[in-house]
């Protein structure tokens, strides 16, 4: 692995172990969508369908992630979510067996439409994690008294 190709994993395991679970959902739907789009340009092209077949793989395996994290969720949202990223899994696995661009053009423009809201999301909290005045932390009054220690 080269120094650059190291650093980008760091960074990468970096960026995720710190991030907020919006956060991750937007990773998560960042990667499906790039890997959809490089599906897409090398849609048409023969010599590439090896290529197109594995970007696509990728994107039901994050598309598989993504409802097997809300899949425990008891929330009408969550329910909503897990059936529409079932739906776009489904719709990128027929795009792969039958090679038909459609179904592939249709999950794309969900997750767009799901990144976008989870972007908005993610803004909304650094906002309101940012507005959010910390409490200096109140000191002990110091009586000038000594100290002892207990051994």
């Amino acid at each position: 692995m080269t120094y650059a190709a190291n650093a980008n994993a760091r960074y990468l395991d970096s960026r995720v172990q710190t991030a907020s679970q919006p956060e991750l959902q937007l990773m998560l739907l960042d990667g499906a969508i790039r890997f959809g789009r490089q599906a897409e340009q090398c849609w048409n092209d023969p010599a590439q369908r090896l290529e197109c077949d594995h970007l696509l793989t990728r994107v039901i395996d994050v598309l598989e992630a993504l409802v097997q994290g809300l899949a425990l969720a008891d929330s009408e949202v969550s329910k909503r979510l897990a059936e529409e990223y079932a739906f776009a899994f489904r719709q990128v696995a027929l795009a792969q067996l039958n090679h038909e661009h459609a179904p592939l053009a249709a999950a794309l423009q969900l997750l767009d439409f799901e990144r976008e809201t989870w972007r908005i999301a993610c803004d909304r909290l650094k906002a309101e994690t940012s507005a959010t005045p910390v409490a200096p932390l109140a000191a002990a009054p110091f009586s000038g008294a000594s100290l002892s220690l207990q051994v």
